[in-house]
């Protein structure tokens, strides 16, 4: 029977190889403790790499979709803030109203009434040239238009700023001739001009006609600000999802990728084990040589 000699150098290559698998797997164990990452390349686990890109790629259109209720909030605040200052406006305008349709008073009472009424107007006329970050919310798109020229015409368009939610489009702005009337067509702005007129003339019948007017634009400015208080709670609701959302992908992409540091330790002390195990066997092998300062 040939009795074959396995030479010293094919030995020492066979060492090398199992020397630096088990260098390998202890690097591997020891990045893995260090990063805390169980899947740190697609070579780790495919399947679960595809899976973590996926994840990834959603959780960045939840940023987006965040950063959009971020950037729309405060023109929703600010609507139903000018909207309920509004009410505040017309309330006042009508118990004025109520005031001056009384045929006792004289022409000085009636001009101190207009004089309070074309105080409200100007706070209303303030509140339609509201803006945010420089762009006015009550011009529809034309955000860089004020909304009414001098004599209260509207220069705005009725153009919707929309912004996506879940399945959702919620619309974040209101076209201001929709809030404010204009004059010569109606709304608030016009009854207000009307009744500081009819409070100048003296005319109490114009001004007790000009109470229902005023009760309507109060009720639709209610009606106002009740559809804003649902673009608001849609816009919280959808935010509140979106949270939810982002903590589950965060959990998943936790379960995996991240390493089971308890498992890590193990396995940086088996492969560190081995490691030096082999570190020793071939010393045994082949003497003091190199390989005695590996490690």
């Amino acid at each position: 029977m040939a009795i074959f000699r396995v030479s010293n150098a094919f030995s020492q290559r066979v060492f090398l190889r199992n020397l630096q698998r088990n260098r390998g797997s202890l690097d591997e164990a020891l990045a893995r403790t260090s990063s805390g990452l169980r899947v740190r390349y697609p070579s780790d686990d495919p399947e679960a790499a595809a899976e973590l890109l996926r994840l990834q790629e959603e959780m960045q259109q939840l940023v987006m979709r965040q950063r959009g209720i971020s950037q729309a909030r405060p023109w929703l605040q600010m609507l139903e803030e000018a909207a309920g200052d509004l009410g505040e406006i017309l309330t006042s305008a009508f118990q004025y109203a109520v005031q001056g349709s009384s045929d006792t008073l004289d022409d000085a009472q009636y001009e101190a009434l207009a004089e309070q009424i074309s105080g409200l107007r100007s706070q209303l006329m303030s509140l339609t040239k509201l803006k945010i970050s420089g762009r006015y919310i009550f011009s529809g798109t034309l955000t860089d238009t004020e909304p009414f020229d001098a004599d209260g015409h509207y220069q705005g368009n009725d153009r919707a700023i929309q912004i996506h939610l879940d399945a959702e489009q919620v619309t974040i702005n209101v076209p201001g001739d929709e809030l404010f009337g204009e004059m010569g067509v109606g709304g608030p702005m016009q009854v207000l001009a009307d009744l500081e007129e009819a409070f100048h003339d003296a005319d109490t019948e114009r001004v007790q006609a000009l109470l229902d007017d005023l009760r309507d634009a109060i009720s639709a400015n209610a009606a106002m600000l009740s559809r804003i208080g649902n673009r608001r709670k849609a816009l919280e609701d959808a935010d509140v999802r979106l949270q939810d959302r982002q903590l589950s992908l965060q959990r998943r992409v936790a379960d995996l990728g991240s390493a089971d540091m308890a498992e890590a330790m193990s396995d940086v002390q088996k492969f560190e084990t081995g490691y030096q195990a082999t570190l020793a066997a071939g010393a045994k092998l082949f003497g003091p040589t190199f390989f005695d300062y590996l490690g």
